[in-house]
Parts: C-alpha cells; sequence; structure tokens
C-alpha cells in the first residue's frame, strides 16, 4: 500500500468524478429552497435578500469563466475614511469632525486677513452637507454676507476638494457654540 495521495484515476467515460457538477447553475446557490419547500416554510426576508444577490451574481458572471467570489461589478464602492471616521463619531455621539479640525487649522491661510478675522468655522453638518460659519454680531453678519460669503465659498470649496459641501451659512456665534 502507497502513502500519500491516491492516484489519480478518471471515470469510465473520461468524464469529471459524478460528485462535482459540471455546470454550476443559479439554482444550486439559491438559499434553502428545498429545505423550506419540504418543510412548508416561506422564505424569510434574508433569504430574498440573498437569493437577489445569487441572481445579480449570475446576471454578471460570464458565461465559461469561472465564479469570481467577489466580482468587481457586485462590489461596493469604496467609502473615504474621512467620512467613516466622522460616521464613526457620530455614533458615538462625539461632536468632532476631523474636516471641521483640519478647515479650522488652515482658515488664516485660505482666506484674506479681514475675513478670517471677523468669521470661523463653526459646525459641520455632514448628513446635510452644510458647514456653519460663526460671525460676532448681526451688522457683521448682515456685511459678510453681502460682501463675502462668495469669496468664502470658493475658498472653502478649494480646500475641500474630497468633501462635498452643499452650502455654507454664516451665524451668530451664540455662548454655547465655543
Amino acid at each position: 500500500m502507497r502513502k500519500g495521495k491516491p492516484e489519480f484515476t478518471e471515470t469510465e467515460s473520461g468524464e469529471e468524478p459524478a460528485d462535482i457538477p459540471s455546470a454550476t447553475d443559479e439554482a444550486a446557490f439559491l438559499a434553502y429552497q428545498d429545505k423550506r419547500r419540504s418543510e412548508h416554510k416561506p422564505l424569510r426576508p434574508s433569504d430574498h435578500a440573498y437569493n437577489g444577490r445569487v441572481a445579480h451574481l449570475f446576471g454578471t458572471a460570464i458565461p465559461g469563466l469561472p465564479i469570481d467570489a467577489d466580482p468587481p461589478q457586485t462590489r461596493l464602492p469604496l467609502t473615504p475614511f474621512s467620512q467613516v471616521i466622522e460616521q464613526t463619531l457620530k455614533r458615538l455621539r462625539v461632536n468632532a469632525s476631523p474636516f471641521l479640525d483640519a478647515l479650522a487649522d488652515n482658515w488664516p491661510r485660505i482666506l484674506p486677513p479681514e475675513i478670517a478675522a471677523a468669521t470661523r468655522p463653526g459646525r459641520w453638518d455632514a448628513a446635510k452637507r452644510i458647514l456653519y460659519v460663526h460671525v460676532a454680531t448681526h451688522t457683521r453678519l448682515f456685511e459678510l454676507r453681502r460682501t463675502a460669503l462668495p469669496q468664502i465659498e470658493a475658498a472653502v470649496r478649494a480646500f475641500a476638494k474630497d468633501t462635498p459641501i452643499r452650502h455654507i451659512q454664516l451665524t451668530v456665534e451664540t455662548i454655547g457654540d465655543k
């Protein structure tokens, strides 16, 4: 008797062994179809979701090529790491934003000195993509809204190339904002 792997033997017809299916089809990958049917139970919502992903996989498969476990057509798009950090901080109820911190550090550099001295970035609402910029008084707010708002928007959008900003809102700074 020989030790190690058994020798390879083909079946009599010269095809693959009988226990390995020659072609894979969508029905072979569906979730619990036969088991649920034999138990007279309906499929769960998670089974329907899984079956939908199987149908999507077989819809994007190229005939004749092996099915990739993670084909590029079914991969989720990459999420920027800054967005992951902000979502995590929000879930932990930590009132911080890496984008806002970087913007506050570079605020005097990206704006003219007279505008940077009168304003400061106050709050970033990532869900609505709104940046709130604080101003000290109502009269200064009115003046900046009329004269400097387009300049502030252009400077902030140029600084935040990866972060989409929908709107910049000038507000009067209150005691609780600091």
